[in-house]
């Protein structure tokens, strides 16, 4: 076997895939030495849905849950990929065979993190309700523990990604079989409400609507690096933008996750660099239009492109996400490594409400004695207030051809419920990330297998093709990444015919903090904080 990583090595897998996303400011130049003590305040603009790290991939949820759990491996920033519960490990020559060593960690409750909890929680819990797992979990074929400290996962077939997928943003956080096995995982208060972790940070309470606040572990296994450095980390609910912001300003919270930052006031925070630090999250994100295809009304592809030439995409980057981010070009991230330049949305549907109303006459969408069309009900959280832009701007294209438009807002446990696990709805504006590869990110959205009730962030179009399905197989399965770029430029034609997302806007997201907050921007994406502290 060769080695792959060791204790004090990190591999950067995924650089390529993110060498263009960039600091949008420096943080801390030379970091001091760590103080300890304190309490931070993180901020998110909705309420989690559960404390799970592997059942969903919701920004709140995984937000709390990856301070309280950790994973096999982390992400340092740039997503190198570097130990953590997972001291070291190797890899066989063939790729099938990955053989880790574990740290002498404990769970919240005393008991010691072994092999059997680690294959408990990939086996029974990432594999079958992780969606961000899932393409790596179906993966495994077998997976031994002949060691307490040992674990030895066996795969059917070499899997590219497969060690970028063993973090906990990835639905991999490793989770108490002693507490867990036997019990029903979604409905567990222990995985939900309640969690008992092996992370930095133990869970102390949640009052939902306001807060969830964690404590220092006083007995983590990183303890004897001083880790974790803070007394208390906060996590507050803050839906209203504005009171965030002057929250913010005024010195009363710390950190506003990614996703509720408000691109309106992007440009503040990057004036005051004595103030505020900032950074653009690590890998590529669309904002999209989920369109549910199994509506009589938008299962026609001609209806859903129509749909998309309505769409005055310039208008939305420029006004809604002020000039941030940009302009799909493809159903794949134009910044991904994967995008095929061939296909090119600005050629193929370019704004023009005239043309789009002509298809939708040719497509049998006719209007009728009032001159609708038909009704969308377009959904979109009301947390995001570039989303409640978006909708609005888009019930405005929609009913120049002649599509009544109905916006529906709603908090985001609301809109989730809807989308994935009850499909009541007919649009709805959504946030994907590509995690870096297709295999992981992309995938989910348009494969048959990712139609799974209950499951968020996965294919809630429903949309089924089994050419896409075959495709999207094969280029998980090549090992040559120009093979895979071929596969999935094939993928992206076929996509551009079909339509079941529209690919709204290349998203931009900040994360932006306070200057007193120290460590935060070694982690990609902030996702750990067991190394973040605070200025005196």
């Amino acid at each position: 076997m060769r080695s792959k990583v060791l204790s004090k090595a990190g591999v950067s897998v995924f650089a390529l895939a993110f060498s263009g996303m960039m600091a949008a400011a420096p943080a801390h130049a030379a970091e001091e030495k760590p103080v300890r003590g304190g309490t931070a305040i993180m901020v998110l603009g909705t309420d989690p849905l559960s404390l799970s790290p592997d059942t969903t991939s919701s920004v709140p949820d995984v937000a709390v849950a990856c301070q309280v759990y950790d994973a096999l491996v982390r992400f340092k920033q740039g997503f190198e990929i570097v130990p953590s519960l997972a001291k070291s490990w190797q890899v066989s020559p063939d790729g099938l065979t990955y053989t880790f060593q574990l740290e002498n960690a404990k769970w919240h409750d005393g008991q010691a993190v072994t092999s059997d909890d680690v294959k408990f929680t990939l086996l029974e819990i990432s594999s079958k309700y992780g969606p961000r797992f899932e393409a790596a979990g179906r993966f495994i074929d077998s997976i031994d523990t002949p060691a307490r400290d040992s674990v030895v996962i066996h795969l059917k077939k070499p899997f590219g990604p497969f060690l970028f997928s063993l973090a906990c943003e990835q639905n991999a956080a490793i989770m108490p079989a002693h507490l867990l096995r036997g019990t029903d995982i979604l409905k567990n208060p222990a995985v939900l409400t309640n969690p008992v972790g092996n992370g930095p940070f133990k869970f102390k309470e949640w009052v939902r609507g306001d807060h969830v606040e964690l404590v220092r572990n006083d007995d983590y296994w990183r303890k004897d690096k001083g880790e974790p450095f803070l007394d208390r980390l906060i996590v507050k609910t803050m839906p209203d933008t504005s009171s965030r912001i002057l929250a913010l300003r005024a010195g009363e919270v710390d950190y506003i996750v990614p996703d509720y930052m408000p691109l309106s006031s992007v440009q503040m925070v990057l004036s005051q660099p004595k103030q505020f630090s900032a950074q653009e999250v690590s890998y590529p994100g669309s904002d999209i239009v989920i369109l549910n295809t199994t509506r009589p009304e938008l299962a026609k592809p001609e209806v859903r492109q129509a749909l998309y030439v309505a769409m005055d995409r310039k208008f939305l980057h420029e006004k809604v996400f002020f000039g941030l981010g940009g302009i799909p070009k493809s159903a794949f991230d134009t910044r991904l490594w994967a995008y095929d330049p061939a296909v090119d949305y600005d050629k193929l549907f370019p704004y023009d409400p005239a043309r789009a109303a002509k298809m939708l006459d040719d497509a049998g969408a006719k209007p009728g004695p009032d001159g609708k069309r038909f009704v969308i009900r377009l959904l979109f959280e009301t947390g995001k207030p570039e989303f409640q832009q978006a909708a609005q701007a888009l019930q405005r294209f929609w009913e120049a051809v002649g599509v009544k438009v109905e916006l529906q807002g709603a908090e985001r446990p609301v809109i989730l419920k809807r989308v994935y696990s009850d499909y009541d709805f007919d649009a709805t504006l959504q946030t994907y990330t590509t995690l870096g590869d297709p295999a992981l990110g992309i995938a989910r959205t348009y494969v048959s297998s990712a139609i799974h009730k209950g499951t968020t962030f996965n294919n809630a179009s429903q949309y089924s093709n089994p050419e896409i399905d075959k495709l999207f197989d094969q280029g998980r399965d090549a090992h040559d990444q120009a093979e895979r770029k071929r596969i999935y430029a094939q993928i992206q034609q076929i996509l551009a015919r079909d339509m079941p997302v529209l690919n709204l806007h290349q998203q931009p997201q900040y994360a932006v903090a306070s200057t007193r907050l120290h460590g935060l921007w070694q982690a990609a994406n902030q996702q750990w904080w067991g190394s973040v502290w605070l200025s005196n």
